[in-house]
């Protein structure tokens, strides 16, 4: 016998029905069916979403909020920063709503939901929500959070008509650019008045419904704006104290030359070009350093950069860059320091941070004659010589600390000499005639194979910790050292009398 089976409730008469296979005045039928008490607000919303691609799910999400007579809100935000803006806005939203608005955001997860599963909360909820508020303070990247909650929100919204993406944002903030295209309301008080008096007092904050709040007064509205405008936090705005270059290089590892950096695009300020003679921030390094260049005063640092470059691309130990250069405000000597580097995934460029510190330490070298300057260069290392390494260490035990000490103090005049060239002596024989050219180039001999890195005998010894060998070498550089000093300065004499 065949049964007959009587339906006395229909799928379709429950709030969470789906309506996707149906369309116009068939959808809006069922629905008032089912919510007689909504038909103005139904009809309205059918009008409103009528030419909608999405009609069908729209109306029934409208028909949905109307059943349960709140509006569902989620707020994304940075817990680091923006917590307190988010409580704000919320309370906001809830106070001129009169309860209308139904907030959820992840400080208050602690009272409802701990100790369970948060994930699965704001997921939820953000799939609910109608109105979506994205708070943007600061200047860096959005949270991977607040990026996977506003494309949770996005991939669950039906009708652009329907669902609201809300950015609100500190004016001095930068927009993420996952929501361009959607309109953005800056954080300033007539921005917000206006804002808040569309959501709370207008018609329509869903399609269909009534406003929220009809009877807000313009103070409330302004009170409201007030406060939120004091929640947003400031964008961070870093001060730089010294000039500095981003310098981007791609595949830094293949450049020859320093020159091959001519073509590598740069950010930096008006302040920091005009150390380098431009009057406006140039787009690449060559613009950038060409004036000292045509100047003369560019060759050897940048040699020295690009080396310093490489080795930090190849994730090398390397030293401060030695070399400084006299820039295009006269009379100021200034080092070049590289402060960070940025890897770009896999693409090979890098991204150098550089920064331009005034040398105090360095001679001006403008009106000194070449040879005078070579004799003088000289002088000043072999000074140096004589106090931090002769008289310094002159008597000590060379134990493991001695040796480590007189090693560094080596090894940071070398990085002086470097600085110039590597050539500070050989120029220094190169200034005199006769004799004592004959001699200085003698010592400069013997300096090198006792001193010269790596494998100058001074410091072969210090490195293997033999004392005897140390204190051999050593009588040897305090003969040299004391040589130097009586060449140099009857030549830096006679070569000034001369002159006078």
């Amino acid at each position: 016998m065949k049964r007959n089976i009587i339906e006395f409730t229909r799928e379709t008469d429950s709030p969470q029905a789906d309506f996707s296979h149906l369309r116009g005045e068939a959808v809006l039928g069922k629905l008032l069916r089912r919510h007689p008490d909504d038909e103005r607000c139904l009809k309205r919303a059918h009008e409103l979403l009528g030419d909608d691609p999405h009609y069908a799910t729209a109306m029934h999400r409208v028909a949905y909020s109307l059943h349960e007579g709140f509006i569902r809100a989620f707020i994304s935000y940075r817990a680091d920063l923006d917590a307190a803006a988010a409580r704000t806005v919320a309370d906001v939203f809830r106070r001129l709503s009169g309860g209308r608005v139904d907030v959820t955001f992840a400080e208050e997860f602690t009272e409802r939901i701990s100790g369970q599963d948060y994930k699965s909360e704001i997921e939820e909820s953000t799939k609910r929500a109608q109105w979506f508020v994205l708070l943007v303070s600061g200047s860096r990247e959005l949270s991977g959070w607040c990026m996977y909650e506003t494309g949770l929100f996005r991939a669950s919204a039906t009708s652009r008509k329907l669902e609201r993406l809300i950015c609100l944002h500190h004016p001095g903030a930068a927009l993420p650019g996952a929501i361009d295209g959607f309109q953005a309301v800056p954080g300033d008080i007539e921005h917000l008045e206006r804002f808040l008096d569309g959501l709370f007092r207008q018609a329509d904050p869903l399609p269909g419904w009534d406003a929220l709040n009809p009877d807000l007064d313009d103070d409330s509205i302004r009170h409201a704006a007030a406060r939120i405008a004091q929640a947003l936090r400031p964008p961070r705005q870093p001060v730089a104290f010294h000039p500095g270059v981003t310098l981007t290089v791609p595949g830094v590892e293949a450049l020859a030359d320093a020159v091959r950096l001519d073509a590598c695009a740069i950010e930096t300020d008006r302040l920091t070009a005009q150390l380098f003679g431009k009057a406006e921030a140039p787009r690449t390094w060559g613009a950038l350093v060409a004036p000292l260049r045509s100047a003369g005063a560019a060759p050897h640092w940048l040699d020295e950069l690009l080396v310093v470059l490489r080795k930090a691309a190849a994730g090398n130990i390397f030293r401060p860059l030695g070399a400084s250069f006299e820039c295009a405000q006269a009379g100021r000597m200034m080092r070049p320091v590289l402060h960070r580097m940025e890897r770009d995934g896999n693409v090979g460029e890098l991204r150098f941070h550089l920064y331009f510190l005034e040398d105090f330490s360095s001679p001006l070298r403008p009106g000194i004659a070449p040879q005078a300057g070579a004799l003088l260069t000289a002088l000043r290392l072999h000074h140096r010589v004589r106090w931090e390494v002769v008289e310094r260490f002159d008597s000590c035990a060379w134990q493991e600390d001695d040796c480590a000490a007189c090693a560094k103090a080596l090894s940071r005049i070398d990085r002086e000499a470097q600085a110039h060239g590597g050539a500070a002596l050989p120029a220094a024989c190169d200034s005199v005639e006769g004799r004592a050219a004959t001699e200085l180039r003698e010592l400069a001999e013997d300096w090198a194979e006792l001193c010269a890195p790596p494998q100058g005998g001074l410091l072969v010894a210090l490195r293997r910790g033999d004392a005897h060998a140390i204190r051999q070498a050593f009588a040897r550089c305090r003969a040299l050292n004391r040589r130097y000093m009586e060449l140099l300065l009857p030549l830096l004499d006679d070569m000034t009398n001369r002159k006078a």
